[in-house]
């Protein structure tokens, strides 16, 4: 049973959008849903402490499908098909309803997706830790976002350090390691584009971006909006990449959206993390 499913007192329940990148802009589970027979007590509402509505459920057939109302508002048809079939309330704090909408995707990928092979050296973590708390010290608090995040090693760290961190990357596999390894929790992981972050993702206290890259002249329009978004929507901001070319773009790039950032050269690893942007 998925925790949205506990939520709404269901056995089951499945959601329309087939992914979590879905979820943002998507009106089709709208009409989807609104395909259903209205039933008594054949709909269910999950709302918020602020009495928002999150989560629409109703009962088609033998199923009961769902869709999500994070990032949208309910239709008029959505809410006349509530009514019809005499619906439920539920509510649930909105923090708990984003964490367990994440932990059912991430239970969707790891169903289906084959995690990517671990290329991590035996060292890298310890590297990358002893970077975090030259930056940053060994405890921090609040939200931190881990940026185009792999298998994780951003995220396990974070939370080490006392943060509370959201994963986002666009490579399935690297997140389907990072889940079977332990190093990304199912409910603080979502598989989305990094460019459009911000539709997703709230501000952060911090935000990191562990091995950028490699940034080429032909990849520039794809990593400047990843940049411009991580600095956009968090306050202390870290990013490493191999080259000191390749820090100054982000350094430029950072500074189009507000964001001053600092070049330090890493000798800890002159390869993956040689170059780090900070702020």
């Amino acid at each position: 049973m998925s925790k949205l499913a506990e939520m709404l007192e269901l056995d089951e329940l499945r959601l329309l959008e087939p992914d979590y990148a879905s979820l943002v802009n998507n009106g089709e589970p709208g009409v989807l849903i609104c395909e259903a027979e209205p039933v008594e007590n054949g709909a269910r509402l999950l709302i918020d402490e602020e009495e928002s509505p999150l989560l629409f459920a109703v009962k088609n057939g033998d199923e009961w499908c769902g869709t999500s109302w994070l990032f949208r508002s309910p239709t008029s048809g959505e809410l006349a098909l509530f009514e019809a079939a005499d619906g439920d309330i539920y509510q649930e704090d909105r923090e708990d309803v984003e964490d367990a909408c994440r932990a059912y995707y991430a239970d969707v990928i790891q169903k289906v997706i084959p995690p990517a092979g671990d290329d991590l050296t035996t060292d890298r973590i310890a590297k990358v830790r002893d970077l975090l708390h030259e930056m940053w010290g060994s405890s921090i608090s609040g939200i931190a976002l881990d940026a185009c995040a792999g298998s994780g090693i951003g995220s396990l760290l974070l939370s080490e350090m006392g943060a509370h961190p959201i994963a986002y990357d666009n490579d399935p596999e690297l997140l389907a390691l990072g889940l079977s390894s332990g190093r990304l929790s199912p409910e603080r992981m979502i598989c989305i584009d990094a460019r459009i972050a911000s539709a997703y993702l709230p501000d952060a206290a911090y935000g990191v971006g562990i091995m950028f890259g490699q940034i080429y002249g032909y990849t520039k329009d794809i990593w400047r909006p990843i940049i411009e978004e991580l600095a956009g929507i968090t306050e202390n901001t870290l990013i490493t990449v191999a080259t000191e070319e390749e820090a100054h773009w982000v350094k430029e790039w950072a500074k189009g959206v507000g964001k001053t950032l600092e070049i330090m050269e890493n000798e800890r690893d002159p390869i993956y993390d040689r170059w780090v942007c900070f702020g």
